[in-house]
């Protein structure tokens, strides 16, 4: 019910905006504010469910339903739009783009090792619509609008997130965290974190991770150079709170690494005095706030070593799949099916709940909390290489693209794709909450304008 009083609010402050800026409505400002209502509420996660696969979980990466988005409400919108003011204008899409997707689609399907066809046909028609939603928003706005739109989106992203923070944990008023979703997680009562909108604090941490690493890029490259520090900054004061260690570790790692790449773009980063000049600081400074500061007790204390041996059997699981399936997986959004109709934890572990509380719940229930296993017990080496590549060419090419004459718009998305791979990995070496589908809209939204503006720039360089 909460979810839906946020959407009905949400969208009397956006029509509040609207009239409030109507003498100065133009096309680019109605698409920024389609944009920035899309980024605001996509950290709810809000949904119609239209269509719901009859197993007993309806968890995972993907999940088992199909629901009614927002983002889905608003795609007419920029059809409409094409059809009319850009008389059926689409951009142009390379024919190997097209043939990709059939192919992956097919692979997926046809898997002879696939449990559950009907869980990957969902989760292919999930990303089938985001995709075509994307589609239409890049055929009709610039990436000027489109950066605007992400920006304003994330600010009052991280205002609603810091509100709820600090109604809980910080002033202790537990009822903001059923407000937006059921049975939502604050962990162990000795670190009881904020979940904000989101069903765990590891989820919110992951989230607030990404925002941060956005503003982060933003007061580096200085655009809205004030405002993008008092914004990153209560980013970081909701992760705090979030008491998400992996998120933390991540967000560390990746802004470590923005810095090092924004301030040695004309130059290696791999040099002597860097070292000691930027790279040493910045590990001191880390290692101190987490060991100097009360934070250390989310490392230390807590129930870490649970956790860890935890995710350790979660990997055994992973590994074993890998093991019997290498180069094509067990097809996508299916590894947690395979895990619990086939996987013996008694066999494998022994007594498992003498090792861990309720470990086989856990382990049928919660994806494998490593992204990169993910991919690999789900889609194989062979799916698996085509990210490799592309993970690796846009940390080759970064450093060019930063000191091109491309519009600056693309250059500061771009940096946000390198931030958001760097997340992924470091905070997907422990966790799943980087492919939830409230985070992995945001990348998946990156990545698709990275992709497409290089290609127009390239194709279209008059433009």
């Amino acid at each position: 019910m909460g979810a839906i009083l946020f959407i009905f609010i949400s969208v009397l402050v956006y029509v509040f905006k609207i009239l409030h800026n109507s003498r100065e409505l133009t096309f680019d400002k109605w698409c920024e504010i389609f944009i920035s209502f899309f980024i605001f509420t996509n950290c709810i996660g809000f949904g119609l469910p239209l269509f719901e696969l009859d197993r007993q979980y309806v968890d995972g990466i993907f999940g088992y339903k199909f629901r009614l988005e927002v983002y889905m409400l608003i795609t007419p919108v920029f059809l409409i739009v094409l059809s009319r003011r850009m008389q059926w204008n689409f951009m142009k899409l390379p024919w190997y783009a097209l043939l990709a997707i059939i192919a992956f689609a097919a692979i997926n399907i046809c898997n002879p090792a696939n449990l559950i066809v009907p869980s990957t046909i969902l989760a292919l028609v999930q990303i089938i619509c985001y995709l075509i939603f994307l589609y239409m928003l890049c055929s009709c706005v610039k990436i000027d609008t489109l950066l605007r739109g992400i920006y304003e989106g994330l600010v009052y992203t991280t205002i609603l997130q810091l509100a709820l923070a600090i109604c809980y944990p910080i002033l202790g008023i537990t009822q903001v965290v059923t407000l937006f979703r059921e049975g939502v997680s604050i962990r162990a009562a000795e670190r009881p974190g904020a979940p904000g909108t989101f069903n765990h604090p590891n989820a919110l941490g992951g989230y607030m991770a990404m925002t941060l690493a956005f503003f982060t890029i933003c007061y580096l490259m200085g655009y809205n150079k004030r405002k993008s520090l008092i914004v990153g900054l209560m980013a970081f004061f909701v992760l705090i709170f979030t008491f998400s260690r992996t998120a933390l570790l991540a967000s560390i790692g990746t802004t470590i690494l923005l810095v090092l790449i924004y301030r040695t773009r004309e130059s290696s980063i791999f040099t002597i005095k860097n070292f000691f000049t930027m790279i040493l600081p910045m590990l001191i400074l880390a290692t101190a706030l987490i060991f100097l500061t009360p934070i250390k007790d989310s490392f230390i204390g807590s129930n870490m070593d649970e956790m860890m041996l935890a995710r350790m059997m979660h990997y055994y699981c992973g590994y074993e799949i890998i093991n019997e399936y290498p180069w094509f997986g067990l097809g996508l959004n299916t590894h947690l099916e395979y895990i619990r109709s086939t996987i013996s934890f008694g066999a494998m572990f022994g007594d498992i709940d003498k090792i861990f509380w309720r470990a086989e719940e856990f382990m049928g229930s919660n994806p494998i909390h490593n992204v990169p296993l993910i991919l690999l017990s789900e889609l194989g080496i062979v799916g698996t290489l085509p990210i490799v590549y592309y993970i690796a060419r846009q940390f080759l090419k970064i450093k060019t693209t930063l000191r091109s004459d491309y519009n600056e718009s693309y250059k500061i998305i771009s940096l946000f794709g390198i931030a958001l791979i760097s997340y992924i990995l470091i905070h997907g070496m422990a966790d799943w909450a980087p492919v939830n589908v409230l985070t992995r809209n945001i990348w998946i939204l990156v990545f698709f304008v990275m992709a497409v503006d290089h290609y127009k720039w390239e194709k279209e360089p008059e433009q």
